[in-house]
């Protein structure tokens, strides 16, 4: 006999057309189709990383979702506040205002890695300039994809097209001014995302952070992250007011994330100590394993820069990586991202499992486990 089919709604369901309230975070790199078609058909919503795509393979990896799912899925873009934040700039124009001894110690890096000096990634602009980033979006209009996340930066500018074709809208915010910016685009759910939280994040904690932004943007709801990895999780979220949750590095330990063994391997192993704040991928906060490259930077003699001229310094040793990963020897350098929930993230299981774990851990935690702890009759 198949097993009974768990209920676990909240408005967070109407709002997206999901099973259940879980969004899978939208991680570059790690999060493509198979990942996608996975959590959505296992009642979440599936969110492709579209930042690292150039449009015509964003727009390959649509259809390819589309065949893999009728379910709703969304797109996480990462996009500047304004037009005008990116309006006129290249990625060759970008690279000039990189100071010339940071190309010196990239050169040293790519000796100490091991990343031959005639490789140079062919990875196009999309993700750093203006005129990349109205391709990536107007391809998501163009498919009139379910859903479209800011894992940074703000929709206003983006609203008027998705309201226009039935686009819904994430934004996400580290914090009540961010939350606000949101809560004026209109945009349909609000990420409180916690310091917590694995990838790009803020500096408040999550139990802090989620309430504060619940208050302040009613009445949008509000999706928790930062931490959240099992059935408590989505209950304390829920006791904290939101209505459902994002998570991100649960789902990398799962066949269907673009993760190396490897790396599934260091996070299994990994200690809550080991997820720490750097740099030195992206010039923007983000929480991941530490390694030797990591370490480079945050103790080296020049201080990483910032977002996007970083990023663009160090994109030929990363990308050279990632092209190479099957190789194991460049695992000092793949990116790993994972939150600081490090012990809970013990096992490898697929993302049906995953969140069938979640919902069914909830569901006890509510009928028996908080109601065997706590009097309040």
């Amino acid at each position: 006999m198949p097993s009974k089919k768990l209920k676990f709604h909240t408005r967070i369901c109407d709002v997206l057309g999901i099973e259940y309230p879980i969004i899978q975070a939208g991680m570059g790199g790690f999060s493509d189709p198979p990942l996608v078609i996975a959590v959505s058909e296992a009642g979440g919503l599936g969110t492709l990383g579209g930042a690292v795509y150039e449009p015509d393979t964003l727009d390959q990896a649509i259809r390819e979702i589309r065949k893999g799912t009728s379910k709703p899925f969304a797109i996480d873009l990462l996009l500047p506040d304004s037009l005008k934040d990116m309006e006129g700039v290249s990625k060759k124009g970008l690279m000039s205002y990189i100071p010339e001894n940071y190309f010196d110690y990239a050169k040293e890096l790519r000796k100490k890695f091991d990343i031959p000096d005639d490789y140079h990634s062919n990875r196009g602009g999309a993700l750093w300039t203006m005129e990349g980033t109205r391709q990536l979006l107007q391809v998501c209009l163009d498919n009139k994809v379910p859903v479209i996340a800011a894992g940074l930066g703000r929709l206003g500018w983006v609203m008027p097209e998705c309201k226009k074709r039935g686009i819904k809208t994430i934004g996400i915010g580290a914090n009540v001014k961010m939350a606000l910016k949101h809560v004026e685009d209109q945009v349909d759910v609000i990420v409180a995302q916690g310091y917590d939280a694995g990838g790009h994040t803020g500096n408040i904690g999550t139990m802090s952070v989620v309430p504060q932004i619940v208050d302040a943007v009613k009445p949008i709801p509000v999706a928790a992250a930062g931490g959240i990895a099992d059935g408590r999780g989505l209950v304390a979220a829920l006791a904290l007011g939101a209505e459902g949750v994002w998570c991100g590095s649960m789902f990398l330990l799962s066949p269907e994330a673009t993760f190396t063994e490897g790396q599934k391997d260091r996070v299994i192993a990994a200690t809550e100590r080991d997820a720490v704040i750097t740099k030195a991928i992206s010039g923007k906060t983000l929480r991941q394993l530490r390694t030797p490259f990591t370490e480079v930077w945050d103790k080296g003699p020049l201080p990483p820069l910032g977002w996007p001229f970083h990023n663009l310094l160090t994109l030929d040793i990363v990308d050279y990586a990632y092209e190479h990963k099957d190789q194991g020897k460049y695992d000092a350098i793949l990116v790993t991202p994972c939150s600081q929930a490090t012990r809970l993230l013990n096992q490898r299981r697929t993302s049906k499992q995953i969140i069938d774990d979640m919902i069914k851990g909830a569901i006890e935690d509510l009928d028996k486990g908080i109601p065997g702890r706590v009097q309040w009759k």
